[in-house]
Order: C-alpha cells, then sequence, then structure tokens
C-alpha cells in the first residue's frame, strides 16, 4: 500500500514539475538566494565541506554553486552513495538510464578525492517532495535514506523543493530518514516544525 501512495505522488509530482518547466531556473535563482542566507550554508560552502547533487532538468538547479568551488558530490557503487570532490563541473559525465552526472572514473580513483562522512558539514538533498516533517519523496531506490543515517548527527540536512512539493503528509517507512530544514522559492522550513508532538 505504501508503495502504491508513493508512486502515485510520484507521478502527481512529475506532471506538476512539467507543467512549471519554464519558471524553474527563476524559482531555483530563489531558492539559492535563500540558501545563501543560512550560516551554516554558507560556511560550508566557502570551507569547501558542501555535499550537492548535481540538477538534472525539472530539479532545482545547483549547477551555479558549483562555479569556482570545489564541491563534494554523491555517486553510486554497489547501490550506496559514495562523496566524492570535484574541481570543476568538467570532471563530471552522465551516468546510467537516468543520465546523471557524476565524476569521472579518474576522478573516483584519486585517492585525495575520497571524503570522509566527517568532513561534510552540509548536504543539499534531492527529492520529488517533503512533508512538513522533513520526510521526503525520492525515485525509489533509497540511496539517499541509507546515506543520511551514516552522516554524522551534527551534519545539517537541507532538501530543495519548489513550493508546490511540500505536502502537508508524505508516506513513509521506519527506514525512511528525513532532513533538518527545507528551503523553497518563498520559505524555508526549520528543524522545529519537524518535531513530533
Amino acid at each position: 500500500m505504501l508503495h502504491a501512495e508513493k508512486d502515485a505522488l510520484r507521478r502527481e509530482i512529475r506532471l506538476h514539475l512539467e507543467k512549471i518547466a519554464d519558471t524553474i531556473q527563476a524559482k531555483s535563482l530563489l531558492i539559492r538566494n535563500r540558501l545563501m542566507t543560512i550560516e551554516a550554508f554558507q560556511h560550508a560552502w566557502q570551507s569547501e565541506r558542501l555535499m550537492s547533487f548535481v540538477s538534472m532538468p525539472l530539479e532545482v538547479d545547483t549547477v551555479p554553486f558549483f562555479s569556482g568551488h570545489s564541491i563534494i558530490v554523491p555517486y553510486c557503487e554497489a547501490n550506496e552513495i559514495v562523496p566524492v570532490r570535484i574541481l570543476s563541473l568538467d570532471e563530471l559525465k552522465p551516468s546510467g538510464n537516468m543520465k546523471i552526472l557524476e565524476p569521472k572514473l579518474s576522478v573516483r580513483q584519486e585517492k585525495s578525492r575520497q571524503v570522509l562522512l566527517e568532513q561534510i558539514d552540509v548536504i543539499l538533498v534531492p527529492g520529488l517532495a517533503f512533508d512538513h516533517f522533513g520526510n521526503r519523496l525520492g525515485r525509489g531506490k533509497g540511496y539517499y535514506d541509507r546515506f543520511l543515517q551514516r552522516l554524522p548527527s551534527t551534519a545539517l540536512t537541507i532538501g530543495l523543493a519548489f513550493d508546490k512539493m511540500i505536502r502537508d503528509w508524505i508516506p513513509h517507512h521506519e527506514n525512511d530518514y528525513p532532513v533538518k530544514i527545507i528551503v523553497t522559492e518563498n520559505r524555508t522550513l526549520p528543524k522545529t516544525i519537524f518535531d513530533h508532538p
């Protein structure tokens, strides 16, 4: 039943994203500006302790954060997310059926590029939808849920979403892992509202 609910919500959100495709860049700019007002994010970005997904079409555009900055990015190996540092977008290549941009093999194999979880202060997390408790709807593989559980409790997890992707409640399982903050083009939902009564 849970899987069916999640699949129905994924279809609904994807349809919505296709409808707003021509406004995504403008909304993404507002989200990036809002992120820059969060002190922990600013510090992590400047000290190169920020991990971010590399956005795909119809996602919040994170690519401008990579300009002139070393950033930690995820890639998948044996069904697990592995964090790797890249110095520029040129070090990425499309991978898999979804053509997600991931570090090239030569970059992944460089020992100096491998990142310990303790070296990540802030992580930007993608999602198709989030609720007011920080629960997220991913693409169904569980990569991020498993990865977020391994992070130190001090790491700040920030979900990026467009306002219409925020729901009152998202069906979730005990293995689903919530984010601490959600940033949209109109608001920042702080951790305090995620605390269940």
